[in-house]
């Protein structure tokens, strides 16, 4: 359901693309659960949610990018508004990207059948290598062992976690629809809750890789969860 590391399918092996994506085919259990080692950083109170703290003192105004970073495109995330929700124009890749994503990656352990589930809810938007290298149809699999455990500890604590994404835009803003091929950089807000508790919000840019079909609907096929822009400015 859940990815922490980006991944790709093996259709994005040609030599000139604009972002090169970590081999997913291999880690099929550690993309089924993104969020999961996030929230339960929460529930044991790590308040870092999982980056790392940096030694030197960040003054208050550096809001932006990491130096070298790709501008992330919108408001800034801890602010803005979601999209309206509605029915997805699938010849439009940057609609696609954006319904793939949130339907892959929230979850609800209280109602959710297991950690494969956002996996199974997107997987009509994925391309077919891409699904299988994060493991869909294979449930039991993928919903045992330790992702199983720890996806009982989430139910435990009733969490569930809502994922927005406020705004896309084509990566180092070269957009290659055209060829048929295109990499598409996201401004995501997750919001997760845990019992009764207030929301915790996250903020993230990963970049996704969406293939043209040939009946002209887009699919992801690949994926990078990396932040790798930081937030908007005015954060």
């Amino acid at each position: 359901m859940f990815v922490i590391k980006g991944g790709s399918a093996p259709l994005r092996s040609e030599a000139r693309t604009p972002l090169v994506l970590p081999a997913v085919h291999t880690l099929p259990a550690v993309l089924i659960l993104p969020a999961l080692l996030m929230v339960l950083a929460v529930l044991a109170g790590c308040g870092t949610l999982g980056r790392a703290v940096d030694p030197t003192p960040i003054p208050a105004v550096t809001t932006g990018p990491p130096p070298g970073a790709s501008q992330a495109p919108g408001p800034p995330l801890a602010t803005a508004t979601a999209p309206a929700t509605g029915e997805v124009d699938r010849t439009n890749p940057a609609a696609v990207a954006a319904d793939c994503f949130t339907r892959w990656q929230s979850f609800d352990a209280r109602t959710d059948a297991g950690p494969s589930a956002g996996v199974e809810r997107a997987r009509d938007c994925l391309t077919e290598d891409f699904a299988a290298s994060l493991g869909v149809g294979s449930t039991s699999a993928a919903d045992g062992g330790a992702d199983g455990q720890a996806w009982e500890d989430l139910r435990a604590h009733g969490a569930r976690s809502q994922v927005s994404v406020l705004a896309t835009t084509p990566l180092g803003g070269i957009d290659t629809t055209a060829t048929g091929r295109v990499v598409l950089q996201l401004n995501v807000r997750r919001e997760t809750t845990t019992g009764s508790e207030a929301p915790v919000a996250t903020l993230s840019t990963p970049a996704l890789t969406l293939l043209r079909q040939a009946d002209g609907t887009w699919r992801v096929a690949g994926a990078d969860l990396a932040s790798v822009a930081g937030d908007a400015p005015g954060r």
